[in-house]
């Protein structure tokens, strides 16, 4: 998508980029003092992170009601290299709601795992359905398959949704009582619109769940590579750690000794760090709740969101996909962008099945196409009136619930 994108603004076409997924935010101005000031920094780092740098980590994960210490905290360059160490080194096959986010999958038939779907439920994606999750496991172990842990999102990519308290606290006594690691992704979660009600599995069950984070999506910091994560304090963590350790030193090392202090800094949420997040968090809501109005208008079937910048409506049955003469959500992403300029991807992406055509929308790329543009539309309290926001959403409706003569 990204490579028909560039073909397409090179011929000079107008592209409404719905398909990329980042933060779409310029960098909060401290961070740049900080590391700039560390841009010398060149000797090796410690394999785990500075101890400054797993500290404020700790903070971070204890102020949201989960243990934590700095010896539990490891950093890496990005929280992917985290979930592969991790996926590598708890044997066995992993449990993904459908759909869940590309890497997941990717990864786990990189290290020759079965992916055994279950679908998420009504309320949220991200998890697997509790009602599905037990019989899908019986049949997985009927078939030969040996489920020993399951991948959970919240808010999750690609349907922009939190799980509720409710969800977490079953699918945690399912992972009980049928043996299963929890590996908890939780790098938009201080983009869930709701900070309040937010529950990890991490908080009720602290002995049996890792937990991966990062800064490329609360600090639009995708591009620097800042990941981390939290092992139990238990038998099965101090297990686990110890190989995943192991696995860092021998593959990557260390996260860039430069941003170390950047991390540290992120970690220890000083005010200017909690106002980017929480006018972040803002802008974000405002924007993809208005998408999601243009979605249901369009006919779509589309879960409210209620964290970070994603949408998942579905075009099964619709007159919109009708109206395209299109069967299946490869043929409805490709109509979208060939016929409307409107760049999304697929729902087979991301695992699930064609037919259900749902799409993967993404609302953070409207917000400015400099820096100046983003930080003034950061900056608005209505942003919504953005000059940027407020062009892409008319063409966003203007496509999705325009006259059908005009399609």
């Amino acid at each position: 998508m990204n490579e028909m994108m560039q073909r397409a603004v090179a011929q000079g076409r107008s592209v409404i980029n719905l398909g990329f997924g980042e933060a779409g935010l310029p960098v909060l101005p401290e961070l740049r003092t900080i590391l700039s000031r560390d841009s010398a920094k060149n000797a090796y780092p410690a394999v785990q992170g500075s101890a400054a740098v797993r500290n404020a980590m700790s903070g971070y994960f204890t102020r949201r009601g989960i243990p934590a210490d700095a010896a539990h905290c490891l950093m890496a360059p990005g929280s992917k290299a985290l979930l592969f160490a991790l996926l590598q080194t708890i044997k066995g096959d992993i449990v993904l709601s459908r759909p869940s986010w590309v890497t997941y999958a990717a990864q786990s038939h990189m290290l020759n795992k079965q992916c055994i779907w279950v679908d998420a439920p009504d309320s949220a994606g991200g998890v697997p359905d509790p009602e599905l999750l037990v019989p899908a496991l019986e049949t997985a172990r009927r078939d030969g398959r040996h489920p020993t842990a399951m991948l959970l999102t919240s808010p999750d990519n690609p349907s922009g949704t939190v799980a509720g308290r409710e969800i977490v606290e079953r699918l945690v006594a399912i992972a009980r009582e049928q043996d299963l690691a929890i590996i908890s992704d939780e790098i938009y979660r201080d983009l869930a619109y709701d900070q309040i009600h937010f529950t990890s599995p991490a908080e009720l069950a602290p002995e049996r769940t890792f937990v991966t984070t990062g800064l490329s999506k609360s600090m639009a910091l995708g591009g620097w590579r800042i990941g981390a994560a939290l092992f139990p304090r238990s038998v099965l963590g101090e297990t686990v750690m110890e190989e995943v350790v192991g696995t860092a030193s021998e593959i990557w090392s260390g996260m860039p000794i430069f941003l170390e202090g950047v991390a540290e800094y992120c970690f220890s949420e000083p005010s200017d760090v909690l106002d980017w997040v929480r006018a972040s968090r803002h802008l974000h809501q405002q924007v993809s709740q208005e998408v999601h109005g243009i979605m249901v208008a369009a006919g779509a079937e589309c879960r409210e969101p209620s964290g970070a910048f994603y949408l998942y409506p579905t075009f099964q049955g619709s007159q919109f996909a009708r109206e395209l003469g299109v069967g299946d959500d490869d043929s409805l992403s490709r109509a979208l962008f060939e016929r409307f300029g409107i760049a999304v991807l697929p729902g087979s992406a991301f695992g699930d099945l064609p037919e259900r055509m749902g799409l993967r929308v993404v609302t953070s790329m409207m917000y400015g196409a400099d820096d100046e543009a983003r930080f003034a539309t950061l900056s608005m309290a209505d942003p919504l009136q953005a000059p940027s926001v407020k062009a892409g959403l008319e063409r966003v409706s203007e496509v999705f619930v325009g006259v059908p003569s005009n399609r």
